[in-house]
């Protein structure tokens, strides 16, 4: 009871907080902030009293609003469109926007979590500790966010709204700390796996949050460049176009009539139709030629320079200097701001000035052209002249937070066109996944607490069960290193780690169709006398010696070194003439001389070399290998230390 009296307070005070905010801001939303803030209060000053009955009637339609909303960050555009959401939203009040009667994102969890916290009866089996601990990291989150504000996109509600829902949490942990005090420990145990799930899952979610919005800052920017250099782009076709237009006068004459300048001239305005007026101009800066007519007839006559002084400099050096010349942005005679192109134009004759093209670019004119490119609701767009507005294209609705300007340099001309995303086609385009990883997270990090405080007898077992795993798996792996080092040895010997005879049988099997194909058996000279007089250690560190060794020779031809039995070892060359493979014996006499192995009296150890290879016929192994052991023998005979070939010239039976 005591418990209940300190969050009857904290509950009573929270709305007061939201109202005492909200009101004096009077923000978009806020009535329907102060509403959900005021059902959830309701809800737990009821709970505070144990009025179950009325805790249903406010917590279920404050969740079933915080529901809806939820819906409508997290469904697809495909399955409601964002201009559905708003017609929904139009139908309440006239004019109104769905981010009017939703409360930002993380808002919206915190007050989610409350309620369905109420509707547990903050009771620990059913998840209350949880919902209540998520709660307490949405909160946080807000007020980790860079910039908490109401504005369009916020993830987090401004600092009324914090506070008033740092009260309604603060009130249900005072009401239940009480009645979880017995079963403290296994809450302990389920909550802190479930509260990190769900802390690693608000922060994935923030960092795809900000990958969508980098990702939608990019494309606006994109789109700004493109129009910028589109823009820029249209300017040089056009100044391209007019050059040439001014070089047709060229080889005239006189002064272009009025029908030849109106036909000349009307087949660029087709192309170029923002071109407010093509004018021809003489030295006296007169409008001699205008075109099109209906809107510029009346300037026929006109003298610029008294007309026009902010574009008089640029006139004289396009007339007295044969100057191509742009003024700056300046109010045209049409009567909006534009700048003019001055081209000059000459006498093939005599190169002198005739007079000059006057080419008067419309700027809002040709921004709209480029503007129409680029539908309303997508972005607003502005072009200005520094701080002035030269054209501005906006979207029905509302603007999204942020916009991009993209400098446009024309000559010494320099203009910044701004876009302004939609706030519509923002919330449109928005990835959902961000969302979509959110509410996922946090509804397994839910059923994890669930499990962990329901199953807690189970875990001994699964202890138990992970340790006998684990001990299966090492057995396992025992057995399995245990089966390669026998499947190892049943083709290896162990001593010097070459293929065993067993091996070298299958490796001759699987050269069986390649000729010429040598086998050389070779015996360590008196190897016998080594094991009795230096002892069997040595013998064997001579083996293993001679086994690097002949390894090292006969894998630099494409061979096999195998240890066929005692001190007898013995090579397979696939592909390989005698002459090659006593050129490889002898390479292998000669690496074992150099190796300086002692015999017993102190001579270098010795080796004799038998050689067979079978130029044609089929392979008979043992007929093979015999031909290669009488060799050895003959060179063994012979006085040891010495290379021999089996009888006859390439056939091992004879």
């Amino acid at each position: 009871m005591k418990h209940r009296l300190g969050a009857l307070p904290l509950s009573a005070v929270a709305p007061l907080v939201a109202l005492a905010g909200l009101l004096p801001a009077a923000s978009p939303g806020t009535g329907a902030n102060l509403i959900l803030i005021g059902l959830t209060a309701a809800g737990q000053l009821a709970w505070h009293l144990r009025r179950l009955r009325l805790v249903r009637l406010a917590a279920w339609p404050a969740l079933a609003w915080l529901a809806l909303g939820l819906c409508s960050y997290l469904l697809p555009e495909d399955w409601v469109s964002q201009a559905g959401w708003n017609r929904w939203a139009e139908h309440l009040v006239a004019g109104s926007h769905v981010d009017d009667w939703r409360p930002p994102l993380l808002t919206l969890m915190c007050l989610s979590l409350l309620n369905l916290s109420l509707l547990t009866r903050t009771r620990a089996n059913l998840g209350a500790p949880l919902l209540m601990g998520t709660a307490g990291l949405a909160l946080l989150a807000q007020l980790l966010m860079p910039h908490p504000s109401p504005g369009p996109l916020a993830l987090s509600a401004g600092g009324a709204m914090l506070a008033a829902q740092a009260c309604l949490l603060l009130a249900q942990l005072v009401d239940s700390l009480g009645g979880w005090r017995t079963s403290r420990h296994s809450i302990l145990r389920a909550l802190w796996p479930s509260l990190l799930l769900a802390a690693l899952t608000l922060t994935l979610w923030y960092q795809q949050h900000q990958a969508t919005e980098r990702r939608q800052q990019q494309e606006i920017a994109d789109l700004g460049q493109r129009l910028a250099h589109r823009l820029s782009a249209e300017i040089d076709d056009h100044l391209a176009a007019m050059r040439r237009f001014a070089a047709s006068w060229h080889w005239m004459n006189g002064p272009p009539s009025a029908d030849q300048w109106a036909y000349q001239a009307e087949l660029y305005h087709r192309d170029f139709p923002y071109l407010l007026n093509i004018a021809f101009i003489d030295p006296q800066s007169r409008i001699l030629r205008v075109h099109p007519p209906p809107d510029n007839t009346a300037l026929l006559g006109t003298r610029l320079f008294e007309a026009q002084p902010e574009g008089r400099e640029v006139l004289e050096r396009a007339l007295h200097g044969g100057v191509i010349g742009q003024t700056g942005v300046i109010e045209l005679l049409q009567g909006q701001p534009g700048m003019i192109h001055y081209l000059p134009v000459t006498r093939a004759r005599d190169g002198r000035i005739r007079g000059a093209v006057g080419v008067v670019i419309g700027l809002r004119d040709l921004a709209d052209t480029l503007f129409r490119q680029v539908t309303p609701d997508t972005a607003a767009l502005t072009l200005l002249d520094g701080e002035r507005l030269l054209a501005y294209q906006g979207p029905a609705r509302r603007t999204g937070p942020w916009h991009h300007a993209a400098p446009l340099m024309l000559d010494e001309l320099s203009l910044t066109l701004v876009t302004r995303p939609g706030l519509d086609t923002l919330l449109a385009r928005r990835s959902r996944l961000p969302v979509v990883t959110l509410a996922v997270g946090l509804t397994l990090a839910y059923l994890l607490y669930l499990a962990l405080f329901a199953r807690r007898h189970l875990q001994r077992q699964h202890h138990e069960t992970r340790r006998s795993n684990r001990e299966l798996r090492r057995e396992v792996r025992n057995r399995a290193r245990l089966q390669r080092e026998v499947e190892w040895l049943a083709t290896h010997d162990e001593l010097t780690r070459l293929p065993n005879r067993r091996r070298f049988m299958q490796v001759l099997e699987e050269h069986a169709g390649i000729r010429p194909l040598s086998v050389l058996l070779c015996d360590i000279d008196h190897f016998k006398l080594i094991n009795d007089r230096l002892g069997h250690l040595v013998g064997d560190r001579y083996l293993a010696e001679l086994g690097r060794l002949g390894q090292e020779a006969f894998d630099a031809v494409g061979g096999t070194f195998a240890r066929f039995g005692g001190e007898e070892f013995v090579a397979c060359l696939p592909g390989s003439s005698v002459e090659d493979a006593e050129a490889a014996a002898r390479r292998l006499q000669e690496a074992l001389a150099e190796a300086r192995l002692p015999h017993q009296d102190g001579a270098p150890l010795t080796l004799s070399i038998g050689i067979a290879t079978l130029e044609e016929g089929a392979l008979e192994p043992d007929e093979l290998l015999q031909a290669a052991d009488d060799a050895l023998y003959r060179a063994k005979s012979l006085g040891r230390d010495r290379i021999e070939l089996a009888a006859g010239p390439h056939d091992p039976s004879s």
